[in-house]
């Protein structure tokens, strides 16, 4: 019955064993640590959640919803099934059709085969890189575009008619324009499609290092030893750089800023409709020290906040409210970036001597991972 009783009570031992019943949080630092569905074994060596587990970062087991799964020891070896493809396999079974093998592996570089890799679907090699296929998706006729390289990344063709002998000649159909480029990165030739998501119909081109010039329906730039000179116009405005990315200034209808790369950053944002200012932010050597519109930082030194729901006074003090209200204070603070919940599951309660937990118009007192408890009256914030 003691035993019963003492498993559904939150108590601490030194900074080595803790457990909240009510948070579903039990820790042996810096060996175990569990909170809800996710547990962590000598963290970061081993860390497992609801559906996926994690080993020393390179090796990872995910399954899917769909019932597919995926393991996978980067970059050499990987296998899985496809589960959104199994479906469609099993579908067509039913009614007496072929289908595809929905499990897939591989062992880089001798072969392998992968549903999706970053942008790549259906990646598929054979002693990469003498030979590899992939396909990607082309939105504007809701069809798929495949392909094909040979002894990448000097040769390649697509079922579009695109295609390329790198770097002497390369052409490429998209879908809002068509590339070429000879001699990359010397001349480069570019024709747009009408598009609103981009600059409309027209025409650009670049004569690598030395000049480059863009005419479409909604931008007009000229590029000097680019990327470092260049001025452009569009509808909503006008930007330069003298040269990037040390000085860059933008005059937007919905932003307006100036930077001065390491040393300045100044930014003003607009409601798009009326042009009113919503906020603005001031950064000074290359984020170090950040003015945003609901926080103040100097990094790792400061955090503050207007609505004082996060403070930081690295590596001494850090407080924060949570979503239902609960204030939590300590020190001392020694890992220099928040939010990250495993360092304080398994290691930060090292370095905490103090804590202080905050509910309506009490606070519990911790000194010295609890050795000494007291509560007093909350103070009004």
């Amino acid at each position: 019955m003691f035993a019963n009783l003492l498993l559904a009570t939150a108590f601490q031992v030194l900074p080595f064993y803790e457990q909240r019943p009510a948070q579903d949080f039990y820790a042996l630092r810096p060996f175990w640590s569990r909170e809800a569905e996710t547990t962590d074994v000598l963290w970061p060596v081993f860390t497992a959640h609801r559906d996926w587990w994690r080993f020393c970062f390179f090796t990872h087991y995910q399954s899917n919803a769909d019932g597919g799964y995926q393991f996978e020891v980067m970059p050499i070896w990987w296998n899985g099934v496809d589960g959104r493809r199994k479906k469609e396999e099993e579908g067509r079974r039913a009614v007496g059709k072929s289908a595809d093998d929905s499990s897939y592996w591989g062992l880089f570089p001798i072969y392998g085969r992968h549903p999706h890799v970053l942008t790549l679907y259906d990646w598929e090699f054979v002693l990469w890189p003498v030979w590899m296929r992939y396909r990607m998706p082309r939105p504007k006729d809701k069809a798929w575009m495949t392909t094909n390289a040979v002894l990448f990344p000097f040769f390649h063709w697509r079922d579009d008619g695109s295609w390329g002998f790198w770097p002497f000649y390369v052409t490429s159909h998209n879908r809002a324009d068509d590339h070429t480029t000879v001699l990359w990165p010397l001349w480069n030739w570019k024709t747009s499609f009408a598009d609103r998501d981009t600059g409309g119909a027209g025409t650009s081109w670049m004569f690598w290092p030395l000049v480059g010039r863009v005419d479409r329906e909604r931008e007009r730039q000229w590029l000097f030893l680019p990327p470092l000179f260049s001025y452009a116009e569009t509808p909503d405005g006008w930007r330069g750089r003298y040269p990037w990315p040390f000085v860059e200034i933008e005059r937007l209808k919905r932003r307006s800023r100036t930077s001065v790369f390491p040393l300045y950053e100044h930014i003003d944002n607009f409601r798009y409709l009326d042009g009113v200012k919503e906020d603005e932010i001031t950064r000074f050597g290359w984020r170090l020290v950040e003015l945003l519109p609901d926080e103040t930082r100097v990094f790792p030194f400061w955090v503050s906040r207007p609505d004082d729901t996060y403070f930081r006074l690295w590596p001494f003090w850090e407080s924060a409210v949570d979503a239902q209200g609960v204030r939590y204070g300590r020190f001392l603070s020694l890992f220099p970036i928040r939010w990250v919940p495993a360092v304080d599951r398994n290691l930060s309660k090292f370095w905490t001597l103090y804590e202080r937990v905050t509910r309506r118009d009490v606070t519990e007192h911790a000194l010295f991972w609890g050795l000494v408890r007291w509560t007093t009256a909350a103070q009004p914030h």
